[in-house]
């Protein structure tokens, strides 16, 4: 007791020595507070260069380029039937009989409309046949204006369906244009399977720009402005940097003291 009250006396007699020695202490205490903080993030991987690919993303509905529609313009009957919904039928198959009139397929295809039967009245409002070629088709994708204003015929397109994740596609945008206040791209697809049917969507990246041999590192390690670097056994610094290209979960550096194989420092968010 008598030691602490000598001491008290001391600082007491000594209030610059004091001030001076507390203030050290307490930015010793931030210093190492924030070392801690600062090495508390996740490490990441060895920061390498590669290529990344700047994308606009739409949603793409499938299409049929050939559709065929028996549509009678007024009331009338059907007098019989030579086809069922879903079936396949060539050029020239009779399809059905209306007034004693026999309708025909016009190309080969996949019935996909035919909702009456024989004796029933047809009526001017719905089709009385659809006929779609399956074999011919296309997407339609739908964009926002910004995105629209980057995308240009011949862009490469790459798309997935949720139904088959483990297959993409790929295609290339015929046209931009817009409808009743829609922005949407006309894209081109070669060898889809069958069992992609007209009106499915799919997720559609249009690819508008790419750079080869850049320097990416993850998005979350970027922090206002900045990354934090570790190399070697060195504290973490911070390095502030200006991205380029930004796709999804990689960023492109196009300045800054950054070097292949620096590991950034990602911070944890709160809760995880």
């Amino acid at each position: 007791m008598d030691f602490i009250r000598s001491l008290l006396k001391w600082f007491s007699n000594h209030r610059l020595f004091s001030s001076i020695l507390l203030t050290l202490l307490v930015i010793l205490a931030l210093g190492i507070r924030f070392v801690v903080n600062r090495s508390s993030g996740i490490l990441s991987e060895p920061i390498n260069q590669g290529l990344i690919i700047e994308s606009v993303y739409g949603i793409g509905t499938v299409t049929a380029k050939k559709t065929f529609q028996i549509r009678p313009g007024v009331v009338t009957t059907i007098n019989e039937l030579y086809v069922e919904e879903g079936d396949e039928v060539k050029k020239g198959t009779p399809l059905l009989n209306i007034d004693q009139v026999v309708y025909h397929a016009p190309f080969s295809g996949i019935v996909a409309f035919l909702p009456y039967k024989v004796g029933e009245n047809i009526f001017p409002q719905l089709p009385a046949l659809a006929l779609v070629d399956l074999e011919d088709r296309y997407l339609v994708v739908s964009l926002e204006q910004q995105g629209a204003l980057r995308v240009k015929r011949g862009q490469k397109v790459k798309m997935s369906f949720d139904s088959i994740r483990d297959q993409s596609f790929e295609g290339k945008v015929e046209a931009v244009y817009s409808f009743n206040g829609s922005f949407l791209a006309r894209v081109d697809v070669s060898k889809l399977p069958l069992q992609i049917l007209p009106d499915m969507t799919a997720d559609v990246a249009i690819e508008i720009n790419r750079h080869e041999n850049a320097l990416l590192i993850p998005v979350a390690a970027f922090e206002r402005g900045g990354v934090w670097v570790k190399r070697g056994n060195q504290i973490p610094f911070r390095v502030e940097v200006k991205t380029g290209i930004v796709d999804k979960d990689m960023a492109e550096i196009i300045s800054g003291d950054l070097k292949v194989g620096d590991r950034l420092l990602i911070q944890k968010k709160a809760g995880s």
